[in-house]
Parts: structure tokens; C-alpha cells; sequence
């Protein structure tokens, strides 16, 4: 007689693994896949430069101040894409990886027009990079996902859909950028490069 409830009890117990293995493959969905294909090439960048504070009443001029930013691993040896004004002027420059290990970087190029900086890190191992894909075939309405140090919170996601192709904005008199994308996901201070 114990072994009728035994078996029972293994049955359900058999159903409900199975039921939550389905359900975990239907939540696997390609947004999900996306994420975690990306997650390992995207970068935190920690940086720290002395600003000089003139309109301060206190006898020191110079303070240094932290900022933040995002890139992405395009080469397996350690070159990072980013914004070359997450890295203008900084004097450390800290890259950490989806893994928690953190390197210092250097800047390699830069393009101060473009806004775009080439920094690397050097890793004892090849690194995930991410698989670059083009711009030239988006579709106003698709789905866009950005990943990177919000706030400084490591990793964030975002998503949106792409609002508009083409978009060029002047930020003030002497920058502007032409041919943006625009989108609706959330891009927060630190998501820059990302």
C-alpha cells in the first residue's frame, strides 16, 4: 500500500519537472537569447579625471571626479569600442567584464567627430566578442535592446524599437551628429559606448 502513494507522488513530481522544463524553454525567447549572446562582450568602463572647480570658494582648485560609460568587445585580444567622451581627458581608465574581472585600459584611437574611441585591455585569455551586425537594412518598428553601466548599475538592459533612421542632431554650435538612430529604450548616464 505505501508504494501506490510512492508513485504517485513520483509522477507528479515527474509532471511538474517536465512542466517547468517547458516552461523555461518557452520563456527562452530570441529577445532572452539576444541578451545573453551580448552579455559577455559588453564592458564597463570606470574612469577618474581631475576637474577643475573655479567657481569652488576653497582654496583646491582641482577635484577629481568619477565617470562611467559602456563599451563593446569587438576583437578577441582586448579592443573595446566606446565614446570617445567617456574617455576624453581621463586619467584611469577601468574596464570590467560581464565575468567581474577588471582590467585597466588604455586609450588606443579616437575620432572626437564621430564620438567613437578605441581603448584595450590586456586579458591572459581571448575574450567573447560580439558579432557586429549593419545598419544599413533596419526596419523603422524593430526591436532594439541597450545594454550597459546605467547609473553606474553594471549591465542594465533597456529595450525599445527603432523610432527613426537619419536623424541628425546639432547639440549645440560646434557638435552635431548626422545619420542617428533614433530609439525609445531608455539610454541613462553610463550607457554611453554601449
Amino acid at each position: 500500500m505505501l508504494l501506490r502513494p510512492l508513485a504517485s507522488s513520483l509522477c507528479v513530481c515527474a509532471l511538474f519537472i517536465s512542466s517547468s522544463a517547458f516552461a523555461s524553454e518557452l520563456r527562452m525567447t530570441p529577445a532572452v537569447k539576444a541578451i545573453q549572446k551580448a552579455m559577455p562582450s559588453v564592458v564597463n568602463i570606470h574612469t577618474e579625471k581631475t576637474a577643475e572647480d573655479a567657481d569652488s570658494l576653497s582654496p583646491v582648485k582641482d577635484r577629481k571626479t568619477n565617470g562611467m560609460g559602456t563599451g563593446i568587445l569587438v576583437d578577441e585580444r582586448g579592443y573595446i569600442v566606446t565614446n570617445y567622451h567617456v574617455v576624453s581627458g581621463v586619467e584611469t581608465l577601468r574596464a570590467t567584464l560581464s565575468d567581474s574581472s577588471s582590467y585597466t585600459a588604455r586609450v588606443i584611437s579616437y575620432d572626437k567627430k564621430h564620438d567613437l574611441a578605441i581603448i584595450k585591455i590586456d586579458a591572459s585569455k581571448p575574450l567573447s566578442v560580439l558579432p557586429l551586425g549593419t545598419s544599413s537594412d533596419l526596419m523603422l518598428g524593430e526591436t532594439v535592446f541597450a545594454i550597459g553601466n546605467a547609473f553606474g548599475y553594471p549591465d542594465t538592459i533597456t529595450q525599445g524599437l527603432v523610432s527613426a533612421l537619419h536623424r541628425d542632431v546639432e547639440v549645440n554650435e560646434k557638435q552635431g551628429y548626422k545619420n542617428l538612430i533614433q530609439t525609445d529604450a531608455s539610454i541613462n548616464p553610463g550607457n554611453s559606448g554601449g
